[in-house]
């Protein structure tokens, strides 16, 4: 593994709390990052005064022994230009990244890592392990981002906010919490504190129908949120026969929603790895950004 390393910005002076520390995994192949996905993690991370770490991920494609080359087309050249593209890719939304934080006056890091292909996924989950937080995007006919949203929000222990391909991120007055009472949904309601404490209003959403709920536990959450200082209240919808991620999201828009809190729901079955519905469902087209933990 190469490790390229470039730092912007100097010294701060300490602070009492903790500057939060933000990962944005940039992708090079098959498929590239989006433009966008750079400028929502630079806004975003300037409305928090974090930090952004952005990790552009080449790949290095083995090659293949001669006898098997042979017989097929150019296969030498072909691994080249896979590379080389892998390469001017990460150059070019490294040079974005760092453009758009200069203007922001936002704090960046950039490096660049290089990996196998089989392992790019893995080694992005890896990567989010040492910050607070992952910035990804969710694209529907670009499968390898939501593969690497997969591996991210499922192995890296971190929680990751997910974000639209055609939203642009802005301050989270609004926050929705989706809440069943489930272990993932109290580790997301704890991994959403810091955007809890500034948010002017959060609503804890239940829905009815889908699978048993204690009555007060939205409730319950909401008057331990105002306790706690938080301008909080407990909303109810129903589960219909749709989609229920589409329907926890669409719940929230209706509410004005900056910003949706949710538990991250899957598990291994074989060597395929099931999600749950709802997560499943905002993986697969996310409308708003969605902050999802497992």
């Amino acid at each position: 593994m190469e490790i390229d390393d470039c730092n912007r910005g100097g010294p701060r002076e300490m602070e009492q709390d903790m500057t939060a520390q933000y990962f944005l995994p940039l992708a090079t192949y098959p498929d590239s990052s989006s433009g966008l996905i750079i400028s929502n993690a630079v806004t975003f991370a300037g409305y928090y005064s974090a930090h952004l770490h952005a990790c552009a991920l080449t790949v290095a494609i083995p090659h293949i022994p001669n006898a098997w080359s042979s017989l097929l087309l150019d296969t030498p050249k072909m691994i080249e230009h896979a590379e080389i593209l892998s390469r001017d890719r990460a150059a070019t939304l490294v040079s974005a990244a760092t453009n758009l934080a200069a203007s922001a006056e936002v704090e960046l890091s950039c490096r660049t890592v290089k990996t196998t292909l089989p392992l790019l996924h893995d080694k992005a989950a890896t990567e989010a392990r040492f910050f607070d937080l992952a910035i990804l995007e969710c694209i529907a006919d670009v499968p390898d981002t939501r593969i690497v949203s997969e591996a991210i929000i499922f192995g890296s222990g971190r929680p990751a906010i997910i974000f639209p391909n055609k939203a642009l991120a802005g301050p989270i007055d609004h926050l929705v919490i989706a809440w069943d009472g489930s272990r993932a949904a109290a580790r997301a309601v704890n991994d959403a504190k810091p955007f809890i404490r500034k948010a002017k209003r959060v609503s804890v959403l239940s829905l009815t129908g889908e699978k048993p709920l204690p009555e007060p536990s939205g409730a319950h959450l909401a008057e331990i949120l105002v306790a706690s200082g938080v301008n909080a209240s407990a909303t109810v919808a129903r589960f219909t026969s749709s989609s229920i991620g589409q329907i926890i999201q669409q719940t929230a828009l209706e509410l004005s929603a900056d910003m949706l809190v949710m538990g991250g729901f899957g598990h291994s079955r074989l060597r395929d790895f099931v999600l749950g519905g709802a997560t499943d469902g905002v993986l697969h087209e996310p409308l708003l950004p969605v902050l999802m933990t497992h």
